[in-house]
């Protein structure tokens, strides 16, 4: 009996250690950044392979705002996301030998994209991936929620007080893969420039060990 109720409490030490060093390094600390942005650029709506006969859509440009949210691993790559409001405009005009006049429209979009970033050169990054979009207004083009991809890169100050300042240049090509049928859909095409301001933090992980090694805030 000594020799079981030794192995039981032996197990419940392991077990609990296992599980507190389980809870820590759950928690560990990170560093992460939050901005928000604002800007515009030109957009493009159009099928890959153009109906012959078909009236056309033109672009008059589209004007962004949004924040975002990244976690960083290490000092020069990240992974983020966020949510933006973009508003689209364009005309459409009839098809050619048809009469009638150019009708002008817009409509918004939300997207949300999911990037990883590589930092270089101190002040430089580049990032791309998947970016969702959903049209929140109908149109005369077709619907443009569904799946795209996004590629940007851009310039970052950040200051001793870990506020940044940043300038990022980015195309996004808009529903590549449409949730929403249509015949022969149309896609969108935006490029064009934010300017945004942010915060680094550090989220500190916490654990409740004997000896807690938690990292501190170090302000400088």
């Amino acid at each position: 009996m000594g020799i079981r109720a030794f192995r039981n409490e032996t197990s419940l030490v392991v077990f609990t250690l296992l599980l507190a060093s389980g809870v820590c390094s759950g928690q560990k600390t990170w560093w992460g950044e939050i901005a928000g942005f604002a800007g515009g650029g030109g957009n493009e709506i159009f099928r890959f392979n153009e109906l012959e006969g078909s009236g056309s859509v033109t672009g008059k440009g589209y004007l962004t705002a949004g924040a975002d949210l990244r976690r960083m691993f290490g000092d020069n790559f990240s992974v983020g996301t966020g949510v933006a409001y973009s508003h689209q405009f364009y005309f459409t005009s009839p098809a050619p030998g048809l009469g009638g006049d150019d009708d002008h429209g817009s409509f918004g979009l939300v997207t949300v994209p999911v990037t990883a970033r590589v930092d270089f050169l101190k002040w430089f990054f580049a990032d791309a991936g998947p970016v969702f979009s959903l049209q929140t207004s109908l149109s005369g083009p077709d619907n443009m929620t569904g799946l795209g991809a996004a590629l940007g890169a851009g310039f970052q100050y950040r200051f001793r007080s870990d506020m940044f300042i940043r300038v990022r240049a980015y195309a996004s090509q808009y529903a590549l893969v449409h949730l929403v049928p249509e015949d022969y859909p149309r896609t969108l095409w935006n490029s064009g420039v934010t300017i945004g301001a942010g915060y680094r933090f550090i989220r500190l992980g916490k654990c409740n060990c004997p000896d807690d090694n938690s990292p501190h805030r170090r302000f400088h």
